[in-house]
């Protein structure tokens, strides 16, 4: 099994990214489950979205403790590392190259979107990075989605993750 956490701020995308890796997981017949954990918190406060995938039933509902990868939305959240595997993966949002996997999503978002909401750029590093979905099969799920120039607009945002992701 293969276990994502996204962690994020309310209104980064961090519960969409999971949808959209699910949808995604639909598509090619795989087993998964998608699920926020967040409270009654507003906006702007740190949430986690957690993902399995795997090749039989997902029948476990509870937090991720040791992920197989973390996809970092927002690079102020501290201690983002701790409980990752032996041979975890780290995404991060970010321009600092010392250890991780990075895109700068934020500087994306920006051109694109014209706000700070780098979770499908994320993605498209994530499935660059990973290949745990097929790029087609999250590009489907991202039409499904979204409709007309929002869609256009998460499409734009995820092919630049993935050509972007270092």
């Amino acid at each position: 099994m293969i276990e994502v956490v996204v962690k994020g701020r309310g209104g980064q995308g961090a519960k969409t990214a999971v949808e959209v890796l699910a949808r995604a997981a639909n598509h090619e017949d795989k087993f998964f489950l998608a699920y926020p954990e967040f409270g009654p918190e507003r906006s702007g406060t740190p949430i986690n979205a957690y993902f399995k995938l795997n090749d039989t039933l997902v029948r476990s509902r509870s937090p991720i403790k040791s992920p197989d990868i973390i996809l970092v939305l927002d690079t102020s959240l501290d201690k983002f590392a701790s409980g990752i595997k032996k041979k975890g993966m780290i995404i991060v949002n970010s321009v600092d190259e010392k250890k991780y996997h990075f895109v700068d999503a934020e500087k994306i978002a920006k051109e694109i979107v014209g706000r700070s909401l780098p979770n499908i750029i994320m993605l498209g590093a994530l499935v660059k990075i990973t290949k745990i979905l097929k790029k087609e099969s999250v590009e489907k799920a991202i039409k499904d989605s979204f409709k007309g120039k929002i869609a256009d607009m998460n499409l734009k945002c995820f092919d630049e993750g993935f050509k972007n992701a270092k």
